[in-house]
């Protein structure tokens, strides 16, 4: 879990993000509105924040506007469901889409992008988690 640096009584207080279980590709479920699309992890995410990017694959018409994507928490279940803040990159030749925390619970987060993932195009999800 995030751990405070510094002082937490002066503006030099920060939450540290690094530790905790790292996340790999398994910890995170396409829904079928990505069709055969695949999942890189980020050197360096966890259960707390990250990065993960899509490539695209949804070939003869597979994607659907409900694309979401399942993370479950590698470091097992939270005590109450954390808070989930997912920003978007995406190459610049599509609409950019973002993320909605669709349902979270202790022990994951299902997010849903907002437009049609586009074949062949690679989508960036940041994620960062708050118990």
């Amino acid at each position: 879990m995030a751990q405070p640096q510094g002082s937490s009584s002066t503006a030099a207080g920060r939450l540290d993000g690094s530790i905790g279980t790292a996340a790999v590709a398994a910890d995170f479920a396409l829904g079928a509105g990505w069709g055969a699309s695949t999942v890189a992890v980020a050197s360096g995410s966890n259960a707390q924040r990250g990065q993960i990017t899509i490539t695209c694959a949804t070939g003869g018409g597979l994607a659907q506007a409900t694309a979401t994507c399942t993370f479950t928490f590698p470091d097992g279940a939270y005590a109450s469901a954390p808070w989930v803040i997912p920003f978007s990159t995406n190459d610049n030749s599509i609409d950019t889409g973002r993320w909605a925390v669709t349902t979270r619970s202790t022990t994951s987060v299902v997010l849903t992008f907002s437009v049609l993932p586009v074949n062949a195009k690679i989508y960036v999800l940041n994620y960062l988690i708050v118990a």
